[in-house]
């Protein structure tokens, strides 16, 4: 609240385009918030979706209210006189079970009305239900108390009292029934005690130490636990195998969940952090550490694709389950979230909160478009001849290669998968510039492929490994060089001429605007050819080149970084060197673009003929395309960036190591916010439009687009709780 009140204050002042972005992006996770319930006395302790999505109901210190999903408008109000720590619903949502300090309590859902209290059979005043459980088919109620001590257990129907059960008490209470009713664990914070629910005698006794958390799987007998020791294991009931030992050490274990198919099991711990696994094999999918703030609920939506947790610092946050990246951040109080859940729709989330309210939030992504999945662990840092644009071939070792059209999020095709032996552990593809043709080296075949669908137009041969690929800037001419210094030119309609070779393996080929060609080495080389094969000129450069960027009659080198095994023909050591800056119709070296420390990953012409270059010091660089001068260093962060371009509002961004997209002003180079877009580092970024979309170092693409300022801030004016946080 206190950066809002400031930048606030800034934009009353000065309307700048970096001032009104700043604001905004600070303003956007404000208009999330759909709804504020206040408690009726003092803490929030629950709230959650009824299962049709069309209740929600909220507990606090004095009692329960439901009220409708849609409008908001309360419908009923359920009067305990004490706190309410808990309230369930039956799975067909005919009934409400809720857990309070003095007694248990079921509820008719649709009318508000009282069915049963549940009463102990010890004689205790306050017995101090602390959370309750209901058996799938609701002949069973449960409820344990605050101290994880005492577990009682009512016939569902009748309400009579069955069974009480106990455990350790540690202060950390935890139940669940199995899915078949047959088992209930208990815990009070130590170790877990099964009971069998046709007996009511202990099964098994899982050892803790410690353990704060359980959940069964929604299907068949398997039980999750997380400890305070980092512990988390998975169960077979009532055997007490451990089927999966998921996590051994680590951060206290606060929060468990399953996925509704049961693949996926989250932990959400007390750094913060949250670790996604399959559970049948024990497999990491993904893990981040959205807020760095004790996770104390977490949950996964109906799909399995998006997972929530609630926070101590007050904030909800979603997460893609698979990318493992935070899509939203839902700002909340100022105090811990207890619990959140998603509808049954993904579309919402309500959080209950220590400062006694509820809110219901939007839960998508404000930024987020559209992704597709990971491919690989590794597809590698090739960087293209052509930056990356509309149309991206996506090439990941052992892996189909799949052509995308950006623009319409649309997948090509899934062509055969690429093999080289080149400079790095890349493969080698190329798209056309109008999205037509799609090349794809398979060791020393190249073959070309018709888009969309993958119709194989024709194989180019060569006697060596392919290790570069070009598509002329218009019609389907396509360039291939090989390991072995043999350069091949294939006309549109199939016919091929061979171009003198270059002494070394090629490393790049490019087209220029007016059909010449131009290649590189690794003797160090540049070659420029008229298209009849006719050499016109020759260049020795300092260092080799991992791509060229052409722009008119300018040319820009991307230097390759050392190799740890040689090439064939290649030099024994490959120094790094800046990017060059080569006039192609005077063929000299114009100006080297000194500046970076260590590698340059890529260099973009951007308007105003200048040039954008990202490096391995975690700076952006902007130059003069015609003398080469350096007109502006753009800082981040400690760790590379891989890719940079100018954005639609004139904003410098660029990707890197860290799997941010960082803003900065163009004119003053001051840093104006990041937004998490991978898990891992990008490989490519570029600008459709309005909307920004990124390259993942594991093959998936994503779109994304901000909220244009005036919108922002507009929306959030007519919104009180913007208003008040913006005076």
């Amino acid at each position: 609240p206190e950066a809002i009140a400031h930048l606030a204050e800034a934009y009353k002042r000065d309307r700048s385009p970096s001032t009104a972005f700043m604001y905004a992006r600070a303003l956007q996770p404000r208009l999330a918030e759909q709804a504020r319930f206040t408690s009726t006395l003092g803490r929030m302790w629950s709230a959650t979706y009824s299962p049709n999505g069309r209740q929600i109901v909220t507990t606090d210190d004095g009692g329960a209210q439901i009220r409708d999903a849609q409008t908001y408008r309360a419908l009923f109000a359920l009067p305990h006189g004490a706190e309410v720590y808990h309230a369930i619903y039956s799975v067909d949502g005919a009934k409400l079970v809720t857990a309070a300090k003095d007694a248990v309590r079921v509820w008719d859902s649709t009318s508000g009305t009282l069915v049963q209290t549940l009463e102990n059979n010890d004689g205790r005043k306050d017995p101090n239900y602390y959370i309750a459980a209901m058996s799938f088919d609701g002949r069973l109620i449960a409820a344990i108390d605050g101290a994880g001590a005492v577990t009682q257990v009512w016939d569902g129907i009748t309400g009579a009292a069955v069974a009480q059960l106990h455990s350790e008490a540690a202060a950390f209470p935890s139940l669940a029934f199995s899915s078949d009713g047959r088992w209930l664990a208990t815990t009070g914070g130590n170790d877990v005690r099964v009971f069998d629910t046709r007996t009511w005698r202990s099964a098994l006794v899982l050892p803790g130490p410690r353990i704060h958390k359980l959940v069964f799987a929604p299907a068949g007998s398997r039980l999750v636990t997380g400890a305070a020791t980092g512990d988390v294991s998975i169960w077979s009931i009532p055997s007490g195998t451990r089927v999966q030992h998921l996590r051994e050490i680590g951060e206290s274990v606060d929060a468990l969940a399953f996925s509704a198919d049961g693949e996926l099991v989250v932990a959400g711990s007390g750094d913060g952090a949250l670790q996604i696994w399959r559970s049948h094999s024990g497999a990491i999918q993904s893990q981040l550490n959205p807020r760095r703030s004790r996770v104390l609920a977490v949950e996964f939506d109906r799909t399995a694709k998006l997972v929530l947790s609630a926070s101590a610092d007050g904030t909800v946050t979603v997460a893609d389950a698979s990318l493992g990246i935070s899509l939203t951040v839902l700002d909340g109080p100022q105090s811990a979230v207890r619990v959140a859940h998603f509808d049954p729709s993904s579309q919402h989330v309500i959080g209950a909160s220590k400062d006694g309210t509820a809110r219901v939030w939007d839960s998508a992504s404000p930024y987020l478009r559209w992704n597709s999945p990971p491919v690989a662990v590794d597809c590698g840092m090739r960087m293209p001849v052509v930056p990356d644009g509309r149309f991206i071939a996506v090439s990941c070792a052992g892996h189909a290669t799949s052509v995308w059209d950006t623009s319409k999020d649309q997948l090509l095709a899934e062509l055969p998968s690429t093999s080289s032996r080149g400079i790095d552990s890349s493969d080698v593809s190329a798209v056309s510039n109008d999205g037509t043709r799609a090349a794809v080296a398979h060791g020393t075949t190249v073959d070309v492929y018709e888009l969309p669908g993958g119709r194989l137009l024709r194989s180019i041969e060569h006697l060596a490994p392919v290790n570069a690929l070009a598509f002329a800037s218009t019609g389907g001419d396509i360039a291939s060089g090989a390991v072995d210094g043999s350069l091949v030119l294939t006309r549109s309609n199939g016919e091929s001429l061979r171009l003198p070779g270059l002494a070394g393996a090629i490393d790049a080929v490019a087209f220029l605007p007016d059909r010449r060609l131009v290649a590189a080495d690794a003797r160090r080389q540049l070659r420029i050819y008229r298209l009849d094969g006719a050499v016109l000129a020759e260049l020795d450069m300092p260092g080799r080149v991992a791509s060229l960027r052409i722009d008119g009659t300018r040319l820009v080198t991307v230097p390759i970084a050392p190799v740890s095994s040689p090439v064939p023909n290649a030099p024994v050591s490959s120094p790094v060197g800046p990017p060059l800056l080569v006039d192609l119709e005077s063929y000299r070296i114009v100006a080297r673009l000194d500046g970076h420390i260590g590698r340059v990953f890529s260099a973009r012409w951007v308007s105003g003929h200048r040039i954008v270059t990202a490096g391995g010091d975690g700076t952006v660089r902007l130059w003069d395309g015609s003398t080469g001068q350096l007109r502006q260093t753009y800082r981040g962060g400690p760790r590379y960036l891989t890719d940079a371009t100018l954005a639609a509002n004139g904003f410098v961004l660029a990707g890197g190591a860290d799997g941010q997209l960082w803003f900065w002003d163009q004119e003053t180079a001051r840093l104006l916010w990041t937004l998490p877009v991978h898990k891992s580092q990008l490989t490519g970024v570029h600008v459709e439009g309005e909307d920004i979309v990124t390259r993942g170092f594991t093959g998936e693409l994503s779109r994304w687009r901000l909220p244009k300022p005036e919108q922002v801030i507009g929306a959030c004016g007519d919104q009180e709780r913007c208003a008040i946080l913006a005076r």
